[in-house]
């Protein structure tokens, strides 16, 4: 499990040649399937099809030329396509209006990309003493533009 601001500033790296091709900048999420989507290299995206693996400390593909891979992709994304920051920070809410808190970080499983839910932050003091909670994907009934909103639990 990787979280997705862990996956920012990676090396990209050429299995066959041990090249550093490039660095991720960003991630692109896909809503529609609950997906990571891609790497985001100097407004290209490396889609995670192309991607051979990712863990902790880079990205590898097998291509000595990343240009033939990147696909053009146009920032700001639009729907389903999504950017961290568009969710990072929304308020967590319950179906019966409990505030739980903001959404801290998003988690994906390594290698296949797949969001397995979303890191709860209840304010720096809190999240210190405490530690973050989690919420998962079935869990979220909307994504909306001013709170997701979640089941009772």
């Amino acid at each position: 499990m990787r979280k997705v601001s862990d996956l920012i500033n990676l090396p990209i790296i050429d299995l066959t040649s041990g090249s550093q091709l490039a660095i991720v900048k960003d991630v692109v999420l896909n809503a529609d399937n609950d997906v990571l989507k891609g790497f985001l290299c100097e407004n290209k995206l490396l889609p995670l099809g192309k991607v051979k693996s990712f863990g902790k400390d880079a990205v590898i593909i097998e291509s000595d030329f990343l240009d033939s891979i990147l696909e053009p992709f146009k920032v700001p994304v639009n729907p389903p396509y999504f950017l961290p920051e568009y969710i990072i920070g929304t308020p967590i809410m319950t179906e019966s209006g409990k505030y739980l808190g903001t959404i801290g970080d998003i988690l994906v499983e390594d290698n296949i990309g797949k969001i397995l839910g979303y890191e709860v932050s209840d304010g720096l003091l809190k999240d210190l003493v405490s530690g973050r909670s989690f919420i998962t994907v079935p869990q979220i009934i909307t994504y909306g533009e001013d709170a997701v909103i979640i089941k009772e639990e």
